[in-house]
């Protein structure tokens, strides 16, 4: 019985999902134009998919760590003149960083921007439910497009190199022992262009300390 109604709960996520995914528009270059015209204003993220512990008792820890530190860095960044954030809505570290930025609008800044650049409407294919639910209520709440309808080999990373392209900065959660990684080819892209980056200090959530 538990089984089958976590089964039906599951489906009744994707379902809301892919109801939520079919009004969001296509990404078009009037809308690359509208960002292109806030770049002075607009930080990205990117982050690893799986938040570990890096030296934490362990991973949630850790992870309510990441929570605080992006709450902090997107107040600083409002401050500076930031309004606009851009992320690619994937798990983990990406919907942290939304959920940080949407709190701040929520709380304390109402004409922050959260724009989610997805790469795909197949993006969330096989998630689980938590994370299916955390992407809800992010898509319910954030402006977002989808860079095209289906799944190819270039759609992330075409994301990921859009993000830098529309950003003059950026905040990363990024393990340089996962250099491969998309979040490692992303950092080492926008290192390629100027593009100035704030890090995540891994050690931070290690017994209390930051390091």
């Amino acid at each position: 019985m538990a089984l089958t109604k976590q089964s039906e709960s599951y489906r009744m996520t994707v379902e809301a999902v892919r109801q939520a995914a079919a009004v969001i528009p296509l990404w078009t270059p009037a809308a690359e134009q509208m960002l292109l015209s806030v770049k002075s204003q607009t930080c990205f993220f990117t982050g690893h998919r799986d938040v570990v512990g890096h030296g934490a008792q362990d991973a949630d820890v850790f992870r309510q760590a990441l929570r605080t530190w992006l709450d902090a860095q997107v107040e600083a960044m409002v401050y500076q003149g930031f309004s606009t954030f851009l992320c690619g809505g994937a798990r983990g570290f990406d919907l942290l960083a939304a959920a940080s930025v949407l709190q701040a609008k929520q709380l304390y800044h109402p004409g922050l921007r959260l724009i989610l650049l997805l790469p795909c409407r197949e993006q969330t294919r096989g998630w689980n439910e938590r994370d299916l639910s955390l992407h809800l209520a992010v898509l319910q709440r954030a402006e977002a497009f989808y860079l095209q309808e289906t799944y190819d080999r270039s759609c992330m990373h075409r994301r990921n190199r859009l993000l830098v392209d529309l950003s003059i900065t950026g905040i990363a959660y990024y393990d340089p022992g996962r250099q491969h990684s998309g979040t490692g080819m992303t950092v080492r892209y926008a290192q390629s262009r100027g593009t100035p980056l704030l890090f995540m200090p891994l050690g931070v959530g290690a017994e209390g300390s930051a390091t």
